[in-house]
């Protein structure tokens, strides 16, 4: 089987003296512009000298904005499912990702080298096989891909381009070195960042500060040991099914969200577009993983999410609450099937558990069918924007049913938003995407 590949394929010109030209400019009467010049006027060493000074005095303290001044792109080929999870987690990095419908066994999976070394080696290969059997089986019936994928493994090879800045980059890196990380996922992110320091050493040094958790902007913690407050929270509300409503919160009167819309929609006022992320609302949502993956890939939404390992002891304890099954699945009459193989997957990580394989590298097995929480935050311009591209008839099911779920609730909360929290084609007034539904045409009519 191949292994990941990971190609530095573009990145800001000189983005170690650009930084520097920046953090000099914030205390010198001239410009960055004629900083930069004089940086690359001097010998390499010199030069290298001054930026490391800078940079220390800068970014190493605390400064993050430093780090931002600069941008890697990376392409990254083969590596499993479950490391393009953590690459999203943090919500400044952006990314590019191949389908999960593109997955062949053809390929390979990823099996960690404490599986391939343990005596349940040859079973975890013939279980992982018999999920893309099924994979192509349900699509040669007629299960859309974006159902039959469901079963797939976190093993599962895949391809991503992500793009962002030193500091977010860093932030990663330190994600990464946590306990209960996959060690396939650190050593892609070390990979990433091997090839950054080659080219701005400085950017990617540990001078204190720089790494400190406190600085980051949070991201959501996917393998985090465990998450005891979002196990409270679905503990709290375990008698529920489906989205659960926690609570809102508007500085507005409903006449005066009414003149705000008004204006935000009708006149495209970007200033009272501004005003509507003075909304909140939460919302704790079960989801699948496969599902999950598009909703943190929505970076404007504030997450938080249990635990993976809490997420698959509670399966392995409440079978019925621990799977999501898609609808074309029953329509197909393929359920008992899915939810034997489901069920053999996790109960093979349970078996690599007992046989003295960490968690942490027993997760390749997991399959996307798995059931998990995710503590949303979001807003009410996150209500006209994503929330419209995600009630859209051409979305994904699954992602289609948390955003109505959410739809309905603000409905129900503040009437004034909630008559343009509908698909995208009714706010914008046509629909943007390719294939047009005529939903828009319906609902006008």
């Amino acid at each position: 089987m191949t292994t990941f590949n990971v190609k530095l394929i573009g990145f800001t010109p000189n983005p170690q003296t650009l930084s520097t030209a920046g953090a000099l400019g914030c205390f010198e009467e001239r410009s960055s512009t004629a900083l930069f010049d004089e940086l690359l006027g001097l010998d390499e060493t010199a030069r290298s000298a001054k930026e490391r000074t800078v940079l220390r005095n800068s970014f190493g303290r605390g400064h993050g904005s430093v780090g931002d001044q600069n941008c890697f792109i990376f392409s990254i080929e083969n590596l499993p499912r479950l490391a393009t999870f953590q690459l999203c987690l943090p919500e400044y990095l952006a990314h590019l990702q191949q389908s999960l419908r593109r997955a062949k066994a053809s390929r390979g999976f990823y099996l960690s080298d404490a599986i391939k070394a343990s005596r349940l080696a040859d079973k975890a290969n013939a279980i992982l096989l018999q999920a893309f059997e099924f994979y192509e089986k349900a699509v040669k019936v007629g299960v859309p891909s974006e159902d039959a994928r469901f079963l797939l493994p976190l093993g599962t090879r895949t391809n991503i381009q992500t793009s962002g800045n030193a500091r977010e980059l860093c932030h990663l890196w330190q994600m990464s070195q946590g306990k209960g990380v996959p060690l396939v996922v650190r050593a892609i992110v070390e990979d990433m960042i091997l090839q950054t320091k080659l080219i701005a050493p400085y950017l990617f040094e540990d001078f204190g500060v720089n790494f400190e958790s406190l600085a980051w902007s949070p991201a959501a913690q996917l393998y985090a040991p465990a998450n005891a407050t979002i196990r409270l929270l679905i503990d709290r509300h375990s008698a529920q099914d489906g989205v659960i409503p926690l609570g809102w919160m508007s500085p507005f009167s409903n006449s005066q969200l009414t003149n705000i819309l008004d204006k935000a929609v009708g006149e495209r006022s970007e200033a009272e577009l501004a005003n509507l992320k003075h909304l909140h609302f939460e919302f704790l949502a079960p989801m699948s993983l496969a599902c999950l993956h598009q909703a943190i890939r929505q970076r404007t939404w504030n997450q938080s999410l249990e635990s993976i390992y809490d997420a698959i002891n509670r399966a392995l304890s409440f079978e019925n609450r621990g799977i999501v099954i898609p609808p074309s699945i029953k329509k197909f009459g393929l359920t008992k099937e899915y939810q034997k193989l489901h069920w053999l997957m996790l109960n093979l990580y349970k078996e690599l558990i007992d046989n003295g394989i960490p968690k942490s590298e027993s997760l390749d097995v997991v399959p996307h069918s798995l059931r998990i929480f995710d503590l949303l935050h979001i807003n009410g311009w996150n209500a006209l924007h994503s929330i419209g591209k995600r009630t859209c008839l051409e979305a994904q099911w699954e992602i289609r049913g948390v955003a109505w779920s959410m739809a309905k609730y603000i409905k129900h909360t503040l009437p004034a938003l909630g008559r343009w929290v509908e698909p995208q084609c009714i706010t914008y007034g046509k629909c943007p995407e390719v294939k047009d539904c005529g939903y828009y045409q319906r609902v006008r009519t």
